[in-house]
């Protein structure tokens, strides 16, 4: 019996010394942050000692303290080695971007990526559509073509591309590709194994394998691109899988998706090539990745990402600016409408004080969990006079929002925590009237198919239905 009594006291001993190293442990981690979220950190493992240190694990930690040498890498693959090479004056589309020159500046400090002119820009709000573009562009390669997308699934969209690509390859064009583990975890293995027994390269970004299944699980690459020939770019909110285009069981899938043609490509190949570096630890250097590119259109663009490192939340703050600049109207497009504090406090300040916005948001989610939780933030936008929509033709999966119909948004990212704060996301930030133009159209079309809500009727709902979205609230960060 005094045996077993040691050996209690030494695994209290050892039990209480593992508490006070993590509580030490969150404290340094979060030593810049909401004290909040430090205090409900250490609240949870101190009390929860198996639930919340297992939580902490898969999603407290914060790889921002730790990300020196990604960002290092990624500024070097930006900064130094790939610089665009324009085959027309620059100067005049330059100017078109100066009444915006403090947003241009802040992304161009985040993201260490320049402005891009000369592109032709082309929406797609049909996945067909969008994926017969891709194929054809992709069937008119000659060097190389670089894929990226959180799902790269299977099924007869995905069987389309996988055929096409390995034809390329056994043409000569080089094809890579990268997909996230979690987001492809329903692609059969036997599926993704014909692209490497074809000879293309191809891996997983961040597999969620032992030994580091539970802090790489939380951390998804949720970017969706596609670079051919260094000239022709994709990029937007719709992956590989035949719901883009079929649709689901109880509606249409509304999303919207972007082609640029022009020197914003190059943009997204440096955005790729970090990527690429991260899984394969291979730098690809190679100026013929980076051909002279003419002129193909008047739309200057620019590049924010981000990543779950370094001390920025760049798409955060670069919609922060946009927003809180805003000088007439705002019309936003989200699927998960899940904000931080600051995301919030910037559209609720901007409406308050006279300007226009329109949100648009779906009435039924392909996630209940986001679903609530989303719908727990209504009340404070028709509070603060948005004018909120919910999207009654299916499901909306669009990211998308225009600025004084000026500046346009769009890309993988979309408006809450996990996208700002988790995920490794694209957004462009394109300055065109002309653009702005046709992305507000398609909001407008999502607008005729929405019903317009109102403080008195969101009031009405019941109880049960309040708590159920409180309750998802407080799991915003894992949703």
């Amino acid at each position: 019996m005094q045996i077993i009594g040691i050996l209690a006291i030494i695994a209290s001993l050892l039990y209480i010394g593992f508490i006070v190293k993590l509580i030490f442990n969150i404290i340094m981690t979060y030593n810049n942050c909401n004290p909040i979220k430090t205090v409900g950190w250490i609240f949870a493992v101190f009390f929860f000692p198996v639930i919340g240190v297992i939580v902490y694990i898969v999603v407290g930690r914060n790889l921002r303290k730790k990300s020196s040498l990604f960002e290092r890498l990624r500024n070097d693959i930006r900064q130094r080695k790939h610089k665009p090479s324009f085959g027309f004056k620059i100067e005049e589309q330059a100017r078109t971007a100066k009444d915006h020159k403090e947003l241009k500046l802040l992304l161009s400090h985040l993201s260490q990526l320049p402005i891009f002119p000369g592109n032709k820009i082309d929406f797609f709000t049909d996945g067909q559509d969008k994926f017969d573009s891709l194929l054809a562009d992709i069937e008119g390669a000659r060097n190389h073509i670089h894929v990226l997308y959180y799902t790269l699934g299977a099924g007869e969209i995905g069987t389309r591309l996988k055929d096409m690509l390995i034809k390329k390859h056994r043409e000569g064009v080089e094809v890579r590709i990268l997909y996230d583990a979690v987001g492809s975890n329903e692609t059969p293995e036997k599926f993704l194994k014909e692209y490497k027994e074809a000879g293309i390269a191809i891996d997983a970004f961040s597999p969620i394998s032992p030994p580091r299944i539970l802090h790489r699980i939380n951390y998804r690459n949720h970017k969706k691109i596609v670079v051919i020939d260094g000239k022709i770019g994709y990029t937007g909110g719709m992956n590989v899988k035949d719901e883009y285009v079929k649709g689901l069981s109880w509606g249409k899938w509304r999303d919207v998706h972007v082609r640029i043609e022009g020197p914003g490509a190059q943009g997204l190949q440096s955005v790729f090539f970090t990527d690429w570096y991260y899984v394969y630890k291979e730098y690809l250097g190679c100026e013929r990745y980076f051909p002279v590119v003419e002129q193909y259109g008047d739309n200057p663009l620019q590049i924010a990402t981000s990543e779950p490192l370094g001390e920025h939340r760049n798409i955060m703050e670069g919609m922060i600016q946009a927003i809180m600049r805003a000088k007439k109207s705002i019309y936003i497009v989200t699927p998960y409408f899940v904000p931080t504090d600051s995301i919030l406090t910037a559209i609720q300040a901007t409406a308050m004080s006279g300007i226009e916005i329109h949100f648009v948001m779906p009435d039924r989610s392909d996630n209940p969990k986001v679903g609530y939780a989303s719908n727990s933030y209504v009340q404070q936008l028709l509070v603060s006079h948005v004018k909120v929509y919910r999207y009654t033709d299916g499901f909306i999966h669009s990211k998308l929002m225009v600025i004084d119909d000026k500046i346009t948004i769009v890309g993988s990212s979309n408006m809450d925590i996990r996208s700002f704060d988790l995920n490794f996301e694209t957004s462009l930030f394109i300055y065109n009237e002309e653009a702005a133009y046709k992305a507000k159209q398609i909001i407008l079309e999502d607008i005729s198919n929405s019903r317009p809500m109102n403080l008195e009727e969101w009031n009405k709902r019941s109880t049960f239905q309040e708590f159920k979205e409180a309750f998802f609230r407080l799991f915003s960060p894992f949703l």
